[in-house]
């Protein structure tokens, strides 16, 4: 059985490889891989939607689609393959990302070792945002805080963050398949949906009356409009003092993203970039 594979190229590459996520998931697509050159997607043959993907190819034309490449992948080892070539995220001797198909270490030389299963959903580590993110929160206490993760993906950074003590988490994601992809990570990570860590589908209107001033951290990783659209949401359940981590955005966006944070008593504290990718902590 043969499988296709769509390569695209998004310029920029957010939000135009995880819309093209959302859509080639209708079209058939099953599996997903951020790499360097690109979003790779793949599908069974027989399950592939062409004239829906030659409808995604066009509409990804305003979003910055540079390439647009099909080819067929032989279906014999090519998952092992695969498996192979996906490299699991390190962070210093601080963080481990991996996937279930990788080794376990013991005595593990990593603080933290957290297991994210590789599917459509946004978050596995290898992007600069999510990267940059958990870099950041290495050096942040995490004890007894009540932690907010917003366009949760994976759902790797609120599982971080519980690993490292936190007492409460709320994940809150747009996507079903992030919602999924998250309770299926908890599990793989020894976790589980409760009251400590709880996962909403939606988006900033999953946040009540009853979030106001609850959190001690708000993480959001999602674009610069979305940030933007939300930012009073997000301030509103940030508690004083409280800390507020943004990214999926570039360096032109900044200025924008600060004076928005700014009119809710937040002061830029430190700013991160990874690759074309800029991450931000703000506090009050």
């Amino acid at each position: 059985m043969a499988w296709t594979r769509i390569h695209l190229r998004c310029e920029p590459a957010a939000p135009g490889h995880e819309i093209a996520t959302a859509w080639l998931a209708d079209a058939g697509c099953s599996m997903f891989e951020e790499a360097v050159d690109g979003l790779h997607a793949f599908a069974k043959k027989e399950e592939l939607n062409v004239a829906l993907a030659e409808v995604i190819h066009e509409d990804l034309k305003p979003l910055g689609l540079q390439t647009w490449l099909y080819s067929e992948v032989e279906e014999e080892n090519w998952n092992a393959k695969w498996e192979a070539d996906y490299p699991e995220v390190t962070i210093g001797t601080s963080i481990r990302v991996k996937a279930p198909f990788h080794p376990l270490e013991t005595p593990s030389k990593y603080d933290a070792t957290l297991t994210v299963q590789p599917r459509m959903a946004f978050g596995t580590g290898h992007h600069g945002t999510t990267f940059g993110i958990l870099a950041e929160m290495v050096g942040l206490q995490w004890s007894n805080t009540k932690v907010l993760d917003m366009g949760c993906g994976s759902g790797v950074l609120g599982i971080y963050a519980a690993h490292r003590g936190a007492e409460a988490v709320m994940a809150i994601d747009i996507d079903p398949w992030s919602v999924r992809n998250t309770r299926e990570n908890l599990s793989l990570n020894g976790m589980n949906v409760s009251d400590s860590f709880e996962v909403r589908e939606g988006g900033a209107d999953q946040l009540g009356d009853v979030d106001n001033g609850y959190f001690d951290v708000v993480i959001a990783n999602i674009n610069r409009n979305i940030l933007l659209e939300d930012m009073d949401a997000y301030c509103r359940v940030l508690g004083t003092p409280g800390t507020l981590m943004l990214s999926g955005f570039m360096e032109p966006d900044i200025g924008a993203l600060e004076d928005a944070a700014g009119k809710h008593g937040l002061q830029l504290t430190d700013t991160r970039s990874e690759s074309e990718w800029r991450i931000l902590t703000l506090r009050r």
